[in-house]
């Protein structure tokens, strides 16, 4: 896009004072955006006021999004692709030049290049950046597998049109050819593809489809959160439950047991699996699908929010020889991740890596795994027992659940492996006291451990909308910051925008809570003492609790004070 001299247009338009581009500009180095978008996060100057002068400036017409109606035939001419990647909408198409409106005053690089993309010549505006994704979102279907995309409300006229309950039609798989006698499930397969498809555009971790007493509920969640995004009929719950049993590969016709089942699917070109859970509920059967893309889980370890002390404190327990490292936390907190992201850090040919899971979520290029199945004995016991002759360096174990598992996994630790697995406590302290009452002998875990990572997910602030925030006294202080030592410090919040959905926040990291056992802590342990004189004796030595190390990304402007009261409470 073309340099703009942003200081002297809003100077010159009287949209800020120079005291207030000289805040603008603080704001502008400390987050990496644009001196315009800092100026319009300060609430300085509005969006639609600052494009208004960047089209007076540059000479270019101003187009009100809102109160315009968008030919289908300009749509038709710029390919969503282009669209997205160069931030432009088609406005109207007037003989043989389309008119394009753009959140920038152009180059003649940028124009040449569209030029030759969309094969037309241009007339160029401008329009406000905060409504061009709304006005495409409202234009534009979703196109997913090659075949043009439909909207919610498109499916499901597509569905009543055939005029039966769609309750007794049976679906078939897309592998199938579509004939005469099918052709009226092809709706309910356009409209399972398009809810799966919406949920992967949206970065939702879940599908739910619930079935209340009067619709079929439609859930993401998104960032951990739970949002509705949509509703079906009643009637139509028996299709579209049936359509995804069958992508599942599972009995269609059992409705009175919890079955799981995988969907295997590529979106956009990108692999893509479902984890697919059903249950039995009042109302019919409720469906939660869990999304494995293998580019989440391939995440580094650098990249995953720890402070640069635990980073260094936890990469160098990895590497150890022998031990157990346990990681806890709730479902959801990003347990499998870290097993993985560690796994990455230690997949090289000289090491021979084992893994126990249930299920396993993702192929591990180089690791051996192998998966629990209980009916046919596969406990996590009964394979870790067997894998130990496979002369492995590296063992995963997805959970320790019993006794029987804990003290082989031990025994494998005492014996020259390194063992990596997940507990459910709440804090890393709490480790030693849920071994113990499985039925752990206090001295095999002091032996043993070498250390425990608690951890939790809260939503980190959107990058697009972030803006300075000031937080009151009683807030700063529930959080165990001090009002009177950061007096002069700026914290961050986001204000929501189409990015974030109007949340404040895009994405997650991790809070961390490392303790690493020490002699002391050894020997407290052996003593079987209580939970808080570990925890006392773990701060001594260098571990932040979950809060803390939450207060450290508050102060960083990475996340807000509410999401680290969310996540690890005020204690």
């Amino acid at each position: 896009m073309m340099d703009i001299n942003a200081k002297k247009i809003l100077l010159e338009k009287g949209l800020a004072t120079e005291e207030q581009i000289l805040k603008a500009k603080k704001l502008s180095e400390d987050t990496k955006i644009p001196l315009l978008e800092a100026v319009k996060q300060l609430k300085f100057a509005t969006s639609i006021d600052i494009t208004k002068s960047l089209a007076e400036s540059f000479f270019l017409e101003f187009v009100d999004l809102s109160k315009l109606t968008i030919p289908q035939e300009a749509l038709d001419l710029v390919p969503e692709s282009a669209a997205k990647k160069h931030q432009i909408i088609p406005l109207e198409k007037n003989g043989h030049t389309l008119k394009i409106g753009l959140c920038e005053p152009p180059d003649l690089t940028t124009l040449d290049n569209l030029r030759f993309i969309l094969g037309t010549d241009l007339e160029c505006a401008l329009v406000d950046p905060d409504s061009i994704k709304t006005a495409y979102n409202q234009y534009h279907a979703h196109s997913e597998g090659g075949q043009t995309g439909l909207s919610m409300d498109n499916l499901l006229e597509g569905i009543g049109g055939g005029g039966k309950d769609l309750d007794d039609i049976q679906i078939v798989d897309e592998a199938f050819p579509q004939t005469e006698d099918n052709e009226d499930e092809a709706p309910i397969i356009r409209l399972v593809m398009h809810i799966i498809s919406e949920a992967v555009k949206s970065h939702a971790s879940d599908i739910h489809i619930e079935p209340l007493s009067n619709k079929i509920r439609i859930r993401y969640r998104i960032d951990g959160v739970c949002n509705e995004v949509n509703s079906l009929p009643k009637q139509i719950q028996g299709a579209v439950i049936s359509r995804l049993k069958i992508m599942s590969h599972i009995d269609i016709t059992e409705k009175r047991k919890p079955q799981d089942g995988r969907i295997s699917l590529r979106i956009d070109d990108k692999p893509l699996d479902l984890r697919v859970s059903t249950i039995p509920v009042s109302n019919g059967e409720s469906i939660v699908m869990r999304l494995l893309e293998k580019e989440s889980i391939m995440v580094k370890l650098i990249k995953m929010g720890f402070h640069e002390e635990d980073f260094e404190r936890f990469s160098a327990t990895i590497r150890r020889p022998n031990g157990i490292l346990l990681v806890t936390g709730p479902t959801g907190s990003g347990k499998t991740t870290t097993l993985y992201a560690s796994l990455n850090e230690l997949n090289t040919p000289d090491k021979k890596i084992i893994t126990v899971e249930n299920p396993i979520e993702y192929d591990l290029k180089g690791v051996n795994q192998c998966e629990v199945n209980e009916p046919a004995g596969l406990t996590f016991a009964a394979i870790l027992r067997s894998i130990l002759r496979q002369d492995p360096n590296i063992v995963i174990v997805g959970e320790i659940r019993d006794v029987e598992t804990a003290e082989i996994a031990i025994a494998a630790a005492l014996t020259g492996h390194f063992i990596l697995s997940t507990l459910h406590t709440n804090d890393a302290p709490s480790a030693i006291t849920r071994l113990v009452d499985m039925g752990t002998k206090p001295y095999l875990i002091a032996s043993s451990l070498l250390g425990v990572l608690a951890q939790r997910l809260v939503r980190a602030i959107c990058p697009s909308c972030i803006e300075p925030f000031k937080y009151s006294e009683k807030q700063l202080i529930e959080v165990g910051i001090n009002p009177e030592k950061t007096a002069n410090h700026t914290f961050y919040k986001g204000k929501g925008c189409n990015d974030c959905s109007g949340s404040g926040y895009k994405g997650r990291m991790g809070l961390y809570e490392l303790m690493l056992l020490n002699n002391e802590m050894k020997d407290l342990i052996y003593k079987n003492e209580s939970r808080e004189k570990l925890k006392e004796a773990a701060s001594r030595f260098g571990m932040k609790t979950l809060r803390e190390d939450g207060v450290r990304k508050v102060m960083d402007g990475k996340t807000t004070i509410e999401e680290v009261l969310r996540v690890a409470g005020a204690g």
